[in-house]
């Protein structure tokens, strides 16, 4: 056993995963004990606490935090002068839940996820959260190992599709359509519009949507049309559904 197994307490085989899965991203830990925790989720721990495993849900809120500022830094050397508003809109076509766990799935990461049995018979580890949110742990992990400038290599590197993508044609900012793939994606009714007020003459309307997702109230927006209080509405839905920031 060398210094970093017998330290850690891990398993061989675990552990030649994980140096396995750091070497495909071309990265080396000397220490597998964070990344070990970044794919623990809290349902692991359940009859394990006097063994003291953790989870991941610490590890997670940096490593989204670092995501964050990595797509930012990205998209602002790629696609220089760019009002920060747009700024922020391309970035959360990348920092979502959705998007983070598509990357999630291409780098295979659902295998290594430790699960409690309830959440694994539940179909745990497809829940796009869940891979979303581990994903976001491993970064975190990577950052604290080897520091910012690997991690913003790691995550160029994981994510070039999708960075490619927004930054060679950017997306326009359909949210309604975002949130009815989001509805379709996890197999809701499609979302429903209902204009509660219209307000002012013909040539200046101020219009007010609330969008319904399965008959629960999701968001409400303003706009001078009809077509941009829906806008606006699906927004607010897409963020309380936490698909956006």
């Amino acid at each position: 056993m060398n210094d970093a197994e017998s330290t850690t307490g891990m398993e061989n085989d675990r552990q030649l995963l994980l140096k396995q899965f750091m070497e495909r991203a071309g990265l080396s830990l000397s220490d597998y004990t964070l990344l070990d925790t970044a794919l623990t989720h809290a349902s692991y721990l359940a009859g394990r606490e006097e063994q003291g495993i953790r989870h991941y849900e610490s590890l997670e809120f940096l490593g989204d935090a670092v995501l964050g500022l990595a797509v930012a830094h990205y998209l602002f050397e790629t696609l220089p002068g760019q009002a920060p508003g747009d700024y922020t809109k391309l970035r959360a076509t990348v920092v979502n839940k959705n998007t983070v766990a598509r990357v999630a799935g291409k780098l295979n990461i659902a295998p290594m996820i430790r699960l409690g049995k309830g959440e694994e018979s539940i179909g745990g580890r497809r829940r796009n959260a869940l891979l979303a949110d581990s994903l976001e742990a491993v970064i975190g992990a990577v950052y604290l190992s080897v520091g910012w400038n690997a991690s913003y290599e790691f995550i160029v590197g994981a994510f070039h599709e999708e960075l490619s993508n927004v930054c060679s044609t950017p997306p326009a900012w359909d949210y309604k359509s975002m949130l009815q793939n989001y509805c379709q994606a996890q197999r809701y009714g499609l979302p429903r519009f209902e204009v509660i007020s219209s307000t002012g003459p013909d040539h200046r309307k101020q219009f007010e949507v609330e969008v319904y997702i399965n008959d629960e109230s999701c968001g409400i927006g303003k706009g001078a049309s009809k077509k941009q209080a829906e806008q606006n509405a699906a927004y607010q839905a897409l963020k309380r559904h936490k698909v956006l920031e």
